[in-house]
């Protein structure tokens, strides 16, 4: 394992990442990411897993009111959500699941799909071309 990779284990399971989480997300082994967990916190290199979440802001450090009996809030806004997963890239879930490949009809040009497969075209223009300026095959 790089030093890489053991820190980004180091800070997933700080925020609460189960060790299947961290290894799918990691592309590791379960036992890899539970055996270096283990040692690393009887080595006393890793602080013990605090189960309470916390009450700030993950992005930006906001103190953040959370309601009982409700989900647990993680960010102040969707603007604070959004920075935070973008800069935590690692962190998504990228299995075979769900990533699709496509052919868009428009341009034939083949495209790889994260997330829905319902999309069809590989671009903005792609859709334009095909439903704005279609070639009329009758000649009107």
């Amino acid at each position: 394992m790089t030093d890489i990779q053991k820190n980004r284990v180091h800070e997933m399971q700080r925020l609460g990442f189960s060790s299947r989480r961290i290894a799918t997300a990691l592309s590791l082994p379960e036992g890899t990411v539970k055996s270096h967990l283990a040692r690393a916190l009887r080595k006393g290199t890793l602080p013990a897993f605090d189960p309470t979440p916390h009450s700030s802001c993950r992005q930006c450090g906001v103190a953040l009111d959370q309601v009982p009996s409700r989900k647990r809030r993680a960010f102040c806004s969707k603007t604070c959500r959004q920075r935070w997963w973008n800069s935590h890239l690692y962190l998504v879930d990228r299995s075979s699941k769900a990533i699709h490949h496509l052919t868009c009809p428009a341009c034939g040009k083949t495209f790889t799909v994260y997330g829905s497969a319902r999309r069809i075209y590989c671009s903005h223009p792609c859709y334009i071309r095909a439903r704005y300026h279609k070639e009329d095959s009758d000649g009107r």
